[in-house]
């Protein structure tokens, strides 16, 4: 926690003087303190996160141009960037010119089976400026703002470089794409009720203190969702439980990890840390007061814009409540989902 005061201290002063630094000097800023919040989400939030096995390389999008921070060897040959800082943890790079003319980028990103590909079964995390985030996501003013959706793609990076994992998923759901979920949940409603419902038990269990209660709400959960798989592969021929299961597990998690540092953003710094009066201070309590319950498009199906991010992370949060160890196993037992170890309670 001491840590991660610390750095919440640093962009706060960071903040308060950007407007003074170069353009460049704020490109660094900005990386390094997204790869400096890694040891503490590791230590407080999800174990193993700042493994040097699995750091993924970032770039950077500014409105004109393509950093690099950590690039492999393959995208150096490739590309052949020019080096523009270093320091203990990241060297960044500059691209002769801007990779893609992509307006917005916030995803992790591979290519499976192109050799010739710099990114060819290895991740990179895509994300634009604040500057340019916040042209196309509104709300996105802070700097906290937009890390916490850095966090979130980056997390996916963190999930495919367990090499296992990812293999499986190219083997066998890469070829489904999570937006036909989405579409099933939008387009029919007897989709949407039934995972209305089985969320409705999920919540039901986080709300409850009986334990035997709590295993009854999770059969009822069970039972709800084999029904509605058996009638989309009866009724439009797609069996989904895999693919299901697997975007569940993958977005559920990421949302996890974003929610709490929601959580450590909003822990007030004492006022003779920071002064009430510092232009900082409005920036540093983006999450001023922050209460997941009001964030209903968290754990609410129908406000969550993807219902599977909603059931996920409400089963991250259910197992945190019962101390389900998953933490551990999840994207090192390759095929393992969160519907899996919820099954064992």
């Amino acid at each position: 926690m001491y840590r991660l005061i610390l750095l919440l201290l640093g962009i706060a002063a960071f903040s308060c003087t950007q407007k003074l630094v170069s353009p460049e000097q704020l490109v660094f800023d900005r990386i390094a303190y997204v790869f400096g919040l890694k040891p503490a989400i590791a230590q407080d939030i999800w174990p193993g996160f700042d493994d040097k096995q699995y750091d993924v390389p970032l770039i950077y999008y500014t409105d004109s141009s393509s950093f690099l921070a950590n690039p492999t060897s393959k995208f150096l040959k490739i590309h052949n960037p020019r080096q523009v800082f270093q320091n203990s943890d990241i060297a960044v790079y500059k691209t002769a010119t801007r990779l893609d003319s992509i307006p917005f980028h916030m995803a992790v990103n591979f290519t499976f089976g192109d050799s010739s590909a710099y990114d060819n079964y290895a991740p990179f995390m895509h994300c634009s400026s604040l500057e340019e985030t916040g042209k196309v996501v509104q709300d996105v003013a802070s700097t906290e703002t937009w890390v916490t959706m850095v966090v979130h793609e980056y997390f996916h990076g963190f999930q495919f470089q367990h090499k296992d994992y990812l293999q499986y998923f190219a083997d066998s759901i890469a070829t489904f794409q999570k937006g036909k979920l989405k579409d099933l949940y939008k387009e029919h409603v007897w989709y949407k009720e039934k995972v209305d419902k089985e969320n409705g038990f999920l919540l039901q269990a986080l709300a409850s203190d009986d334990r035997d209660e709590i295993k009854e709400l999770l059969a009822a959960f069970l039972k709800e969702r084999g029904t509605r798989r058996g009638e989309t592969k009866r009724r439009l021929e797609l069996d989904i439980e895999a693919v299901e299961k697997t975007y569940e597990t993958l977005e559920g998690t990421a949302r996890y990890v974003e929610q709490k540092l929601y959580e450590k953003f909003s822990q007030k710094l004492p006022d003779a840390q920071l002064q009430k009066s510092d232009s900082a201070y409005h920036e540093y309590n983006a999450f001023k007061d922050y209460e997941l319950e009001k964030d209903e498009w968290l754990y609410l199906t129908p406000k969550s814009g993807v219902y599977f991010y909603a059931t996920g992370f409400n089963m991250t949060r259910l197992f945190d409540k019962l101390n389900v160890g998953y933490k551990d196993r999840l994207f090192k037992e390759s095929q393992l989902s969160l519907e899996d170890i919820l099954r064992t309670i």
